[in-house]
């Protein structure tokens, strides 16, 4: 038995369009390719055995044209429009477009505190941050081209030593769950807003890539955003200021 899912949807009608898709005999389509296809107005049609039912039939794109929402050829892209993925075209509030918005804002974010350390003298900081930067910049890529997300290995932890530590910090720090206060230096401060901003932007993944049944067409991208905020909270204690004892949050 065969799924067909979102993801192969997507690469498969990147530039294209058509108004009917044949589900092959033997094959379950996901509720999140079921979503993709009424989104687009793409009629679903199902292989019945002696139906004659063939499959649906791409029309190519003019030069210079563009795929509108609901499927219809554009000759030009409306401003209110933007690319979500080749010549396809949806509203700039689309929650994939949002999703991309947060992704950048969180760039934009690890950059400044890169900025912030260098100004402090911590190139182990800045470098730290430049390995989670570059990975951050690879999600994006991955959406697009419905490619797997890069394996996460940061810092030199990978998601089950990241997960490990964030959860027990006084088996591995010496310290309990600590409250966030301003006392605890400018590179905690940092690392705790880019925590912030990374689980706004993983509930922006899951509001993009998750359906009504809480099927999700990109669990590699959530889990990521994940264990990222965990990776950001792993380096407060990392680099917490000599000496400094952090006061427990009471979790």
């Amino acid at each position: 038995m065969k799924v067909l899912t979102e993801t192969e949807l997507r690469r498969i009608l990147l530039d294209r369009t058509v108004s009917a898709w044949t589900v092959p005999k033997g094959t379950i389509p996901t509720p999140a390719a079921l979503d993709f296809l009424k989104e687009r107005g793409i009629r679903v049609l199902y292989e019945e055995p002696g139906s004659g039912v063939l499959d649906a039939k791409f029309q190519p794109l003019p030069p210079g044209s563009f795929i509108g929402p609901n499927g219809e050829t554009l000759d030009r892209k409306p401003e209110a429009l933007t690319h979500l993925s080749g010549r396809r075209l949806v509203p700039k509030n689309h929650p994939v477009i949002i999703w991309r918005g947060k992704l950048d804002s969180l760039c934009a974010a690890i950059i400044y505190a890169q900025v912030q350390g260098a100004e402090v003298g911590r190139e182990d900081f800045v470098s730290d941050l430049e390995e989670i930067l570059e990975f951050c910049r690879a999600l994006l890529p991955a959406e697009l081209r419905s490619e797997a997300v890069p394996p996460f290995l940061l810092t030199g932890l990978d998601a089950r030593a990241v997960r490990e530590r964030s959860h027990d910090p006084m088996k591995f720090f010496g310290a309990p769950h600590m409250k966030s206060t301003y006392k605890m230096g400018r590179l905690p401060i940092l690392l705790n807003r880019l925590r912030a901003l990374v689980r706004e932007t993983e509930l922006a993944a899951a509001t993009a890539f998750l359906d009504a049944d809480g099927n999700c067409s990109r669990e590699d991208i959530v889990m990521a955003l994940n264990r990222l905020s965990s990776l950001f909270y792993v380096l407060m204690f990392k680099y917490l200021p000599k000496g400094f004892t952090p006061e427990s949050s009471g979790i």
